[in-house]
Parts: C-alpha cells; structure tokens; sequence
C-alpha cells in the first residue's frame, strides 16, 4: 500500500492532492492520461496518484520529471500601468482589454514551453474578482497548468497594485487552452 504522507511536488516542494483521471500536482503540474492509462490505473491503484504510485508508473512519472524544469521556465511575468485609454466610463480596466493582455501573456507562455507554432484554442472560466482602476500597476502571470499530447493550458493571473501603496491583490483569473501545429496548422505534439 503507498505511503499517503509522501505528496509532494518535485517541481515545487508543495502538496498536492491524488486524483483520478489526471496527475494534478500542486498548481504548477497536470499531465493528462489517455484511456487505457486511466484504466490501468483505476485497475492497479483504485484513487490514489500519489509519489510512491506514480515511480510506479515511469513513462508517466518521467514525464512529469522532465517537464517540471520547462514549466517553470515558462512562466511569464509582465508589469503595465492601467492608463485612462484602456479604461471604461467607470474609469476601470475594459474586460477585453485584460483578455487580449492575459491571451498575449498565456501565448508567450505556451511559446516558451514547447517552443512551436501555437494558437488560442479556447479560454475558460475567467473570473473577474476586482475592478482595476486608472493610475493601477497590473502584474500578469502565465503558467502551464496542464501538458496534453498536443494541447497544453496555461494559467494567466492579473493582480493589481496600487500606484503609491504596498497593496497587492489577484484581480482576475482564467485559463487559455492551445494547440501545436504544424505549416499546414494541423496538430503536432507539444513535446
């Protein structure tokens, strides 16, 4: 029986919880499974993926292993001011604005880690928590969350600064999916 207790990342020395149907590490890892791997691990292992079974499983557990350090190399950090030409009649960020930066940062992003043609396939669940005013310092973050075979998601936060304050907080969270292609724009394998 594997040790429960043993659930740490290796990419960033966080816990992460086990769960069927894709390797969920943290915030920083998912690698998602096929249909016969997924079978073979509700067969063999019932609903636990945590460090002990996954050296169980070394094409997964190695892939996991190798695309830690491009993960995090990956990670895109880009600083703005909100001026007024980008804002709306409440004198805040325009909606579209924030999604043509964060689909620009999740590009560069998704670029970085496969380093191959990519497109915006889909975004979901964008959530807009807190308006960003004029005269704002906005910070936009872009990490892969998940390595399919030729998709991949990446994660793009925008947390907004006050101009002349030590005050920080996450303003808007969402999820961009790409696609590798090919000169032909068919789908290539991101890795």
């Amino acid at each position: 029986m594997p040790n429960h207790e043993d659930k740490i990342c290796p990419a960033c020395g966080k816990m992460f919880e086990c769960k069927l149907g894709s390797i969920t590490i943290c915030h920083c890892f998912s690698v998602q499974l096929s249909k016969a791997e997924n079978q073979y691990l509700q067969e063999r292992y019932k609903d636990c993926l945590c460090n002990e079974c996954l050296q169980k499983i070394p094409k997964l557990y190695q892939k996991m292993q190798e695309y830690a350090p491009q993960i995090q190399a990956a990670e895109t950090r880009l600083f703005k001011v909100v001026f007024p030409n980008t804002t709306n009649h409440y004198d805040t960020l325009f909606g579209g604005t924030a999604l043509q930066i964060m689909d620009e940062v999740a590009f560069i992003t998704a670029t970085r880690f496969c380093r191959k043609r990519v497109v915006t396939v889909s975004s979901s669940k964008i959530d807009f928590k807190k308006s960003i005013p004029a005269d704002t310092i906005i910070e936009v973050v872009g990490r892969i969350v998940r390595v399919g075979r030729t998709s991949l998601d990446v994660e793009v936060e925008i947390f907004k600064e006050e101009m002349y304050e030590n005050k920080r907080e996450q303003a808007i969270k969402g999820t961009f999916t790409f696609v590798a292609i090919d000169e032909n724009k068919k789908p290539i394998s991101v890795v």
